[in-house]
């Protein structure tokens, strides 16, 4: 995927705009597109998510175009000339490279499916940014002059870092909304409006699939700030829909999400510290929540609530070096793990297979005599350890 980094040569004169990426619109991999267009509109923009990382000085890796004041069967025209691949059934956007190109449209529900929408084309830019979630999001970027549309106060909501939706009845219509709100509060470290809280409170997921729930789950997982997202998690009172037990608000639990983050950067890191501290039969969760096999991983992972004891720590080690162990999330366990010489490497019990099977071991005595010579490692290394 491509990776396209935000050009931050901005003018002083604005003491906003000097801290953003507000010169996307300059950016070569643009040219292609103006010189497309040019010669029938110059009303095309860059829309949402991407619009909002500019202007956060966030890097971007997808693109989405809008464009205006070109016919549908022309802009259909030049979307097979350059090649594009076209998704959606009622109605088209295209895709090329990693770039999202569509025309202006509105959206109204007439089901309780995700893709129960009736599709309009719309060639008024206010009206057809209702359809977005949030005012961040919402945001419009000219890719020839630079021009930025802010109909419903994106920009003053970044500066104050709140996630605000728009429209009342467009936002219900998709209670996925609910999930994208705490995922970005999560990734931007954004607040959620008081308003907009109360609304997604009024939401119900059950229509969703288990699918549209995890895409926005799993990218909360990889989030910066998980203890904001839990936040909303609590206030929302979403841990029941999602995780099928009822769990209360923890500031102590949100204290330790937001340390532990600072020294695990593992997507797996919330749902082992929700496992373990609540005390919750994780593999149950893991298989209703049907999230990709990887996350299985975690029912490996040995979890301590309290500071793990040198046995303890060598006994992991024995599997993988501790910084590997999504338990190495504060300094202590990290101290204490270098000392004893496993945290950049696994212990080595030095347990010779070999000699275990001529001395006449079979079956499951085996692995009980392995596990015995490496728990006498265990106390030997320690021991040494102890007269230095």
């Amino acid at each position: 995927m491509q990776t396209s980094k935000i050009d931050s040569k901005i003018s002083q004169n604005n003491k906003f705009e000097a801290k953003t990426g507000t010169e996307i619109y300059k950016n070569s991999e643009l040219d292609f597109f103006r010189s497309l267009f040019a010669p029938f509109t110059k009303r095309v923009y860059l829309v949402g998510g991407c619009v909002r990382d500019a202007l956060l000085g966030r890097e971007i890796y997808d693109y989405d175009i809008e464009i205006y004041d070109i016919e549908p069967a022309k802009f259909d025209e030049l979307m097979a000339s350059i090649k594009a691949s076209g998704v959606g059934k009622s109605y088209f956007i295209y895709k090329y490279k990693n770039y999202d190109l569509g025309l202006p449209r509105s959206e109204s529900k007439t089901g309780n499916s995700h893709k129960d929408f009736a599709v309009s084309y719309i060639n008024d830019a206010s009206l057809a940014s209702l359809r977005r979630d949030f005012t961040v999001n919402a945001m419009m970027m000219n890719i020839f002059d630079g021009e930025i549309l802010d109909f419903y106060g994106g920009k003053k909501d970044l500066v104050s870092k709140t996630l605000r939706h728009i429209d009342s009845e467009k936002f219900k219509e998709d209670p996925l909304r609910v999930l994208r709100g705490v995922q970005f509060s999560a990734r931007l470290d954004f607040s959620i409006a008081d308003e907009t809280l109360e609304l997604m409170k009024t939401l119900d997921l059950a229509h969703l699939s288990k699918d549209r729930i995890n895409t926005e789950l799993i990218k909360f997982f990889r989030s910066e700030h998980l203890e904001k997202g839990a936040f909303y998690l609590f206030k929302l009172s979403l841990f029941e829909q999602i995780f099928g037990v009822q769990i209360y608000g923890s500031d102590e639990f949100l204290s330790e999400l937001k340390s532990a983050r600072k020294f695990v950067d593992d997507e797996r890191l919330f749902l082992y510290m929700l496992f373990g501290k609540f005390e919750l039969d994780a593999k149950e969760i893991l298989e209703k929540m049907r999230l990709p096999k990887s996350y299985f991983s975690i029912l490996k992972e040995p979890y301590f609530k309290e500071m793990s004891s040198d046995n303890e720590l060598l006994e992991i080690a024995l599997n993988m070096p501790l910084k590997s162990w999504l338990g190495a999330y504060n300094k202590e366990r990290i101290g204490r793990a270098k000392e004893l010489g496993v945290y950049e490497a696994k212990f080595d019990a030095k347990v010779d297979v070999s000699e275990i099977l001529v001395a006449g071991f079979k079956n499951e005595m085996i692995a009980a005599e392995i596990k015995r010579r490496q728990l006498l490692a265990i106390t030997k290394h320690l021991e040494t350890l102890a007269k230095r």
